[in-house]
């Protein structure tokens, strides 16, 4: 996004929201005895702690972000996880040679890059031979609030995926990225992520932050923001508010 709204406590937070889906992530995984699997983007690091207890000490588990901040975060919460490594990297130059990597797992990395297909030639070049590849993403297009506000609704989901994410149609072609850098056996499961308070928006998917923003680049005017902002107050007071947004998980092996 051109701005951050997340830390570390946004993806913790949202690490525990989306707990199943993080679970369902790691199941291709399980037949992983020895090497190397990577985590790219890895945040805090929670996905590659999980991922290193869960494999055991013959697999060394490397989680790299390009964010500082984050990575000394994960080192720190990884003291007493000894089969996991973190180091700061960028993901269009990986530093592993040519089919080295048993593994390679990234959650909502791809939606950031301006540069995606460099980023899947250089995972097919270090990826190991039949091993496994696996991408959580957001289908931001699919954001639905339950408004009788549907012209606004367009609006803020035109908005997140054209303008604020860098590549808001990153879940969406998934299937053709992989197939296109010769990925097989892709397969797509999708998961919705549901808010069910006023509270729980605003926490996971920054809605407030956002509208303000919108109204600030002209994308949407004052009046609509607060005849939006009221029909949400009203849903949430009734106990009626809801918001949904698909995730999508793809699944191949080089």
């Amino acid at each position: 996004m051109d701005t951050k709204h997340y830390g570390a406590g946004y993806l913790m937070d949202t690490g525990d929201f989306l707990k199943q889906l993080k679970i369902h992530s790691y199941t291709p995984f399980n037949t992983i005895k020895e090497g190397v699997v990577v985590d790219l983007g890895c945040g805090t690091g929670m996905d590659a702690i999980n991922l290193a207890n869960m494999l055991g000490h013959n697999v060394l588990v490397v989680g790299l972000d390009h964010d500082k901040a984050l990575i000394e975060h994960a080192k720190t919460s990884s003291a007493e996880v000894k089969n996991v490594d973190f180091v700061q990297g960028e993901v269009y130059q990986l530093s592993f040679t040519d089919n080295s990597i048993s593994g390679i797992r990234m959650e909502r990395v791809v939606q950031h890059l301006l540069e995606a297909p460099k980023m899947f030639a250089e995972v097919h070049r270090v990826l190991r031979e039949g091993q496994p590849l696996v991408i959580v993403e957001t289908i931001w297009n699919s954001l639905t609030f339950y408004s009788k506000h549907v012209d606004i609704e367009a609006k803020i989901c035109h908005y997140l995926t054209e303008e604020k994410v860098n590549n808001g149609w990153a879940g969406n072609k998934l299937t053709s990225d992989l197939l296109s850098q010769g990925f097989k056996q892709v397969q797509l499961q999708t998961f919705c992520m549901v808010a069910r308070s006023k509270e729980e928006a605003n926490r996971y998917l920054f809605l407030d932050k956002i509208l303000l923003e919108m109204v600030e680049k002209e994308k949407l005017s004052t009046a609509e923001m607060e005849e939006f902002q009221n029909t949400l107050d009203q849903a949430d007071e009734a106990g009626c508010f809801l918001v949904s947004m698909n995730l999508v998980i793809a699944e191949a092996k080089k």
